[in-house]
């Protein structure tokens, strides 16, 4: 149990493959930058924050020490002292939790969102920090503190962050049986969208529990890739085999082939752009895209997290047919329109 007031230190001893983890830069500021913010925020203003460093490390560290706190930084070698509060260079804490944590009087660890102590872990690090800022604009507000309670319970399991993975792609892909079957009724509607609902979560904890345990690994993000781009396919494919049983009309089978060959299409030419693109170009280009409000909303209208709580609502309410509809046409565009800007560029 800690309780306050209480001395606030930063273990910067541990080291990575390049040399002192404090040092390693993410998302243009280095770990220990990160971590002076960090303490600075909670720290008694009239106490200093304790950086425990090796001596051969410590000038280099000093560069990225720039005085963030009224009661200054002080430099030691050495372990930190019995009854501080540490943070540690090899980790990355969520600063809300980290407040509302020793408030409570919980150890930092409660606060931890990825664990640096492996090599493999460090190289997507920065990934991780875009990604909150980003990732799930409506999922962040229900679907990922469900997701974090769930991988918080699970970090000490012998449960993996791919088995997550796949138990979300077989609630997805069962949701989708649901829909293909087309048997019309509130209770399979509710189903499928409680399976849609389900799957993100899990979709969404996966990722948080591999960095929890340290485990993130290339093949677990392909192996997510992939299971999004096989649901995402499937369901549409669904959507417009079930419509098309209803219906009797041919269109909505065609929709589904304009789906798949548009989403196809939009990612060749997403990928393919990367490569295109320098490093400066592509920086300009965000920094236009976040000055156009309307490209902005158009993009969002793509964004994963959108779609998929667009998939559970209209899932509820049995009308997934216009999603088909409205996106049959939507990657289309945007592909064709993402050609024709790079063609433009590099003409």
């Amino acid at each position: 149990m800690i309780r306050a007031p209480y001395t606030l230190a930063i273990d910067a001893r541990p080291r990575g493959p390049r040399g002192p983890l404090a040092a390693e830069p993410l998302l243009g500021k280095s770990v220990l930058e990160r971590l002076l913010e960090q303490a600075a925020a909670l720290a008694d203003p009239a106490q200093p924050i304790h950086v425990h460093a090796r001596e051969d490390d410590q000038r280099a560290l000093r560069v990225f020490a720039q005085n963030p706190h009224p009661g200054g930084v002080r430099f030691e070698t050495g372990p930190p002292r019995a009854g501080a509060v540490v943070l540690t260079a090899d980790r990355l804490y969520d600063t809300r939790r980290l407040r509302r944590g020793l408030r409570r009087g919980h150890d930092p660890e409660s606060a931890v969102i990825w664990r640096l102590d492996r090599p493999e872990t460090l190289a997507a690090a920065d990934d991780e920090l875009k990604r909150r800022t980003t990732y799930q604009p409506l999922g962040a507000y229900w679907a990922f503190p469900l997701a974090d309670r769930l991988s918080a319970r699970l970090c000490e399991t012998r449960v993996t962050p791919n088995a997550l993975t796949l138990a979300a792609g077989f609630l997805m892909l069962t949701a989708c049986g649901l829909i293909a079957a087309g048997s019309a009724g509130i209770a399979t509607q509710l189903g499928a969208a409680l399976l849609l609902a389900a799957g993100l979560v899990l979709d969404t904890a996966d990722g948080r529990l591999a960095r929890l345990q340290g485990s993130a690994s290339a093949f677990g993000r392909w192996l997510d890739q992939v299971l999004d781009e096989l649901v995402d396919l499937t369901l549409h494919g669904s959507i417009a085999w079930a419509v098309f049983r209803a219906s009797g009309q041919p269109g909505w089978l065609v929709l589904g082939m304009l789906y798949a060959g548009g989403k196809y299409l939009f990612l060749v030419q997403s990928l393919t752009g990367q490569t295109l693109e320098s490093h400066a170009a592509h920086a300009g280009s965000a920094a236009a895209t976040s000055a156009n409000p309307l490209r902005s909303l158009v993009q969002l209208a793509g964004h994963a997290d959108v779609r998929w709580h667009l998939w559970i609502v209209l899932a509820a309410l049995g009308r997934l047919d216009l999603a088909l509809a409205a996106y049959a046409f939507y990657f289309p565009a945007r592909a064709c329109a993402g050609i024709a800007r790079k063609a433009v560029r590099h003409a």
